[in-house]
């Protein structure tokens, strides 16, 4: 199972996903949840029956803050499971789920890091420039850059310092 926090288009093939709705306070206490969105949360990620796991409260938690549309998907079996905001209020959110068994199989070679490309991911979650890991891994400064265009998309961020958020996030998972 891999959990993958994007910022990616619409799932392909979403025609063909099912849909449910959660409800849910600050800190990730459930306030309502139809019966398909809480079987859901237990099979996919073991949530207990009145709260969201600790890593679907945090990506919600630093959504709010940076004010950007985003989604949490968990990747299982060949199928993915994607959840995103859809409403915000002061004391509560509206999450969208949806499960999708053609998404997690269909896409998945596409988000998979090469072993340099995950060098340089881990290099960029340091806290590293372009320049200083060009030099680490002597090799040029552009091929940096292009290194990183190529991530970005994978792991469906559009800077360096949500893809070094996200290897730090999952870095721990791993």
């Amino acid at each position: 199972m891999s959990l993958d926090p994007s910022i990616d288009q619409p799932t392909a093939g979403a025609r063909d996903s099912l849909q449910a709705v959660i409800v849910v306070a600050p800190g990730g206490r459930i306030q309502f949840a139809t019966e398909r969105a809480r079987f859901w949360l237990k099979n996919f990620l073991h949530s207990p029956s009145d709260r969201l796991p600790e890593a679907v409260t945090r990506w919600l938690d630093d959504g709010s803050s940076g004010g950007r549309s985003s989604r949490f998907i968990v990747d299982q079996a060949g199928t993915r499971l994607c959840i995103q905001p859809i409403c915000r209020e002061t004391n509560s959110v509206g999450l969208l789920l949806e499960l999708n068994p053609a998404a997690g199989s269909a896409n998945g070679s596409r988000h998979t890091l090469t072993e340099r490309q995950v060098e340089v991911l881990a290099w960029v979650a340091r806290g590293k420039t372009n320049a200083e890991i060009a030099k680490i891994l002597s090799l040029k400064t552009g091929t940096i850059g292009k290194y990183l265009e190529r991530i970005f998309p994978k792991l469906g961020v559009e800077n360096r310092t949500a893809a070094a958020s996200f290897a730090l996030r999952t870095s721990g998972a791993a």
